[in-house]
């Protein structure tokens, strides 16, 4: 059986081997999954399950097979690109579609709990797994600053279960789920300075003296940070107002108008990477100023939707690519250490930090618990590792691909199992603590 003319192209790309029949089978593969994708995500709702935990485990089955026929696989560092664009797309679209969900004015009051999880948690979490990662894993310091950045952003895509409700969902838009949803937005796109530090000093080092910090400084923060933002926001706005004009005037039927913003999504990301700022905050503002122009038009809510098929298909491909390389003997080479480096982010160090940055927040105890347990890790930190791939060597590269790897199984299974139930206990609980009106 001769491959078709798809699957000789893949089997030609750069680290790929593919055997004759085997694109075909990884079609009928990928089509049941989906089929079974779809079943799993209708019957999550409401209930302690994971469908990103049956993804991963599904892809771990999946990799056992294929290795068990003889059939070579990708490698997570040798194939990084492959892993890295596609836990790209699934962040860029679910970034935009947390944005278009929020719908707060952008005062210090509404945002006040999102700056201090950004300004404070985020980088005591990334000096937590700093120590943790040249302590119990012996890395180098840039190594060790690496891992904490790669993990210091909570997961936009996993996250959906404890984020607020899509537009016009009239649920109420409780402290904690907006925290956990801008947080989610914007720490992703923040991350990427840390992470360029941490390779900037991998190559270079940090006691080098040079030019290269005040370069990181202007050049990797500030500018591209701002114009990020800048662009996104601008972007939004822009987009949201052709929108609505072509919908007003009948140039567009429906369901195809969330299209054209979908469309924009990435063209707004290549624009802002193309001008070196950073694409993910560019999306996310996007997706705010998106939303806030128009807050109760229909068509966001149809974007939310179509944001959401898009993200969760992206989503059960990186978690079974993720799955299929977790038997390879190299993920827990480090044996106990990588362990427990991932049990301390998930129980001690991201609670830790977030108890400390809301000591001044005023909010109840049960909401700081609850925005402390659920830093979800994901889709955002695959990127990441991907992304730093290309720089480190794989010496160094396999110590950084366990402790991600392991940290997200587990954040998969605890968090995904605990979602439903503390978060129906939070919105019950809130709802009582509410004075009742006369």
């Amino acid at each position: 059986m001769s491959p078709s003319f798809a699957g000789h192209l893949i089997a030609r790309a750069p680290g790929w081997s593919l055997e004759p029949g085997l694109y075909e089978l990884l079609m009928l593969i990928g089509g049941a999954v989906i089929l079974i994708g779809a079943v799993i995500l209708s019957i999550q709702r409401g209930r302690p399950f994971s469908a990103a935990l049956i993804y991963l485990l599904a892809g771990a089955l999946a990799g056992l097979g294929l290795r068990a026929m003889g059939i070579g696989w990708y490698d997570p560092v040798e194939d990084a690109e492959i892993f890295s664009r596609a836990a790209e797309l699934a962040v860029i679209v679910s970034l935009f579609g947390a944005g278009v969900k929020l719908d707060r004015a952008l005062t210090w009051a509404n945002w006040r709990t999102t700056v201090l999880l950004l300004v404070v948690a985020m980088p005591l979490t990334i000096i937590g797994m700093t120590v943790i990662g040249a302590s119990l894993l012996s890395m180098a310091l840039p190594s060790a600053v690496l891992l904490g950045a790669v993990l210091a952003p909570t997961d936009p895509v996993l996250a959906d279960d404890v984020q607020v409700g899509g537009p016009m969902q009239n649920e109420p838009e409780d402290e904690s789920r907006f925290s956990i949803t801008a947080e989610a937005g914007l720490n992703d796109g923040l991350a990427f300075p840390f992470v360029i530090l941490a390779l900037f000093a991998y190559e270079r080092g940090f006691n080098t003296v040079g030019t290269w910090w005040m370069e990181w400084l202007t050049a990797d923060l500030m500018f591209a940070v701002v114009i990020g933002l800048v662009m996104g926001s601008v972007a939004g706005r822009v987009i949201a107002g052709l929108t609505y004009h072509v919908i007003d005037r009948k140039w567009l039927a429906n369901p195809f108008d969330a299209f054209v913003a979908i469309g924009a999504i990435f063209a707004v990301y290549g624009a802002t990477e193309l001008t070196e700022g950073y694409g993910f905050l560019a999306v996310f503002a996007a997706g705010v100023a998106f939303r806030r122009y128009e807050a109760r038009h229909e068509v966001n809510q149809r974007l939310h939707e179509v944001t959401l098929v898009v993200e969760k298909l992206a989503e059960l491909s990186v978690l079974l690519l993720l799955g299929s390389v977790l038997p390879i003997g190299g993920v827990l080479e480090l044996g106990w250490p990588v362990l427990v480096a991932a049990l301390a982010l998930i129980f001690l160090v991201r609670p830790l930090a977030v108890m400390v940055a809301l000591l001044p927040s005023g909010l109840p105890g049960r909401q700081r618990l609850f925005i402390a347990w659920f830093g979800i890790r994901g889709i955002g930190s695959i990127y990441y590792v991907g992304f730093a791939f290309a720089t480190l060597t794989p010496s160094d590269a396999t110590p950084l691909f366990s402790v991600v790897a392991i940290a997200i199984l587990l954040s998969v299974a605890a968090h995904g199992l605990t979602s439903s139930w503390l978060t129906r206990r939070l919105v019950a609980a809130d709802r009582g603590a509410r004075p009742q009106r006369a």
